[in-house]
């Protein structure tokens, strides 16, 4: 988790309050309120039974069951109490937008010749998503940073459900996902590879296939918080998962652009990071009525103090849920 600084309340972390507000304290939303849940990115709602119990044959789900257990949302109340906390009437004012490009500046993305090494050869074109620390494309934009705008006063609400993520070539096609708390995260198989996705932190009824006959596997999320989405056939297909109390974030493509409409006119303040280096920039800005304000920003990256910097243990590793 990246530590760093910044002029929003309780930025003690990153995602404590400040941009992201998850983890470490009482959550964040974006227009600064305390959301009520106790934040556990590694608690669930759904409870197995022990492995070896005498019980464990009779509640094991159904492949069909097991598909609406991981798609059923929490309740309403739950999600409403992190997503809005003060109970505020859904926004209706004049609202404006946010544009640009996030670059890169610095030195360029180190190789990851122990992942490349996990690659086999029938996912080489997945060598290009996760062969180096980060993907940058022309002109050094940058790929995969979460864009967050935040501080502005009203209480946003989410026409979206799904948070679609497409699955080819033994990749996700992003490392970043961000999605709202209370909605569900769509793996999209496009190609006629199996793919199991799993968030981990959070407990399963059972194992999820994305296969060609059933493509789509639709996870809720049971709480906010920073996880791993991972497709445990291949672990080096990993994606850094944010629920976040509120919906004004994108994520960047290859091309580094970003794109938020729908932010109440006012102050705000602007956050991008960059979750596989830790790296972070954002600003202060006025968001006008029927205008998108066009913004571009840099992500420095050093080699040395990437070099010096904990790493996290590979997935491998991790014990078992």
């Amino acid at each position: 988790m990246f530590r760093g600084t910044s002029t929003i309340t309780c930025w003690a972390a990153l995602f404590c309050a400040g941009a992201f507000g998850i983890s470490g304290c009482k959550n964040k939303g974006a227009d600064g309120s305390a959301a009520e849940a106790v934040l556990s990115p590694s608690s669930a709602s759904t409870v197995l039974p022990a492995p070896g119990s005498a019980s464990t044959a009779e509640q094991r789900p159904t492949a069909k069951e097991a598909r609406e257990i991981a798609a059923t949302l929490p309740a309403t109340e739950r999600v409403q109490a992190v997503v809005n906390s003060k109970k505020r009437a859904a926004y209706t004012g004049p609202v404006g937008g946010v544009r640009g490009v996030i670059t890169v500046s610095g030195d360029p993305a180190p190789d990851l010749p122990e992942v490349l090494a996990k690659i086999e050869d029938s996912c080489a074109d997945s060598r290009g998503m996760f062969g180096k620390v980060f993907r940058e494309g022309p002109g050094r934009s940058l790929a995969d940073v979460l864009v967050a705008v935040t501080g502005y006063d009203g209480y946003v609400t989410s026409d979206e459900t799904d948070v679609v993520v497409r699955a080819k070539g033994c990749a996700f096609h992003t490392r970043t996902v961000a999605m709202t708390f209370g909605q569900r995260v769509v793996i999209q198989g496009e190609d006629n590879r199996p793919y199991v996705p799993e968030i981990l932190g959070q407990v399963q009824p059972a194992q999820l296939f994305v296969l060609p006959t059933m493509p789509r596997v639709s996870i809720a999320p049971q709480n906010p918080g920073h996880f791993k989405l991972v497709d445990s056939m291949r672990l080096f297909n990993v994606a850094e998962l944010y629920v976040l109390p509120y919906r004004t974030v994108s994520v960047t493509a290859i091309d580094g652009r970003f794109e938020i409409q729908g932010i109440p006119a006012g102050k705000a303040r602007i956050d991008a990071l960059l979750p596989q280096t830790s790296g972070v920039t954002g600003r202060d800005l006025t968001i006008e009525a029927g205008k998108t304000l066009e913004i571009n920003l840099d992500i420095p990256f050093d080699r040395a103090a990437w070099d010096k910097a904990p790493k996290p243990a590979p997935l491998e590793g991790r014990p078992a849920q």
